[in-house]
């Protein structure tokens, strides 16, 4: 086999084994990335955080195979003067983050996260289903059953 033949048909492999790849990552173009939470409601428009806890803070990112991440919390939380256990609590009710694999259903406008491992014990092995919206290319809303509103940027 010539040089030029056989660099024909590694190409041609290489491009076969992309292929999938290519298309996970056309299938979840929109989500792929790190977002920032602007807001976090609750489903009768009251904020999830209080006034004294600041705004609501957060990063959630999806990888383009299949896998995401989510920390999300109040931003203001002075813990200075607390005993270690009630530091300890109020970091607990103030902060929340899980990760695992996530999967897209387009035609239902949801996104599934499959949660491997989080802060909070009873989420560990659930199904988080969200429904998503996105207003143009850098604004996306996830709403967890309808109970909440949180609106995400896409860090840049």
């Amino acid at each position: 086999m010539s040089n030029a033949s056989r660099s024909l048909w590694l190409g041609l492999v290489v491009a076969a084994c992309a292929l999938p790849l290519a298309a996970k990552a056309q299938e979840t173009g929109d989500l792929v990335g790190s977002w920032r939470l602007d807001s976090w409601t609750l489903a009768n428009g009251m904020p999830r955080c209080s006034e004294e806890e600041g705004g609501a803070s957060g990063q959630i990112i999806y990888s383009s195979d299949g896998h995401m991440s989510a920390q999300l919390g109040c931003q203001d939380m002075d813990i200075a003067d607390l005993s270690s256990q009630a530091a300890q609590g109020a970091i607990s009710r103030r902060h929340f983050s899980y990760y695992g694999r996530y999967t897209l259903d387009r035609s239902a406008q949801t996104v599934t996260h499959h949660v491997l491992g989080s802060s909070s014990v009873p989420f560990v092995g659930s199904d988080q289903v969200r429904s998503f919206v996105f207003e143009g290319p850098n604004r996306l809303t996830l709403s967890p059953g309808g109970a909440q509103r949180l609106v995400w940027l896409r860090n840049r």
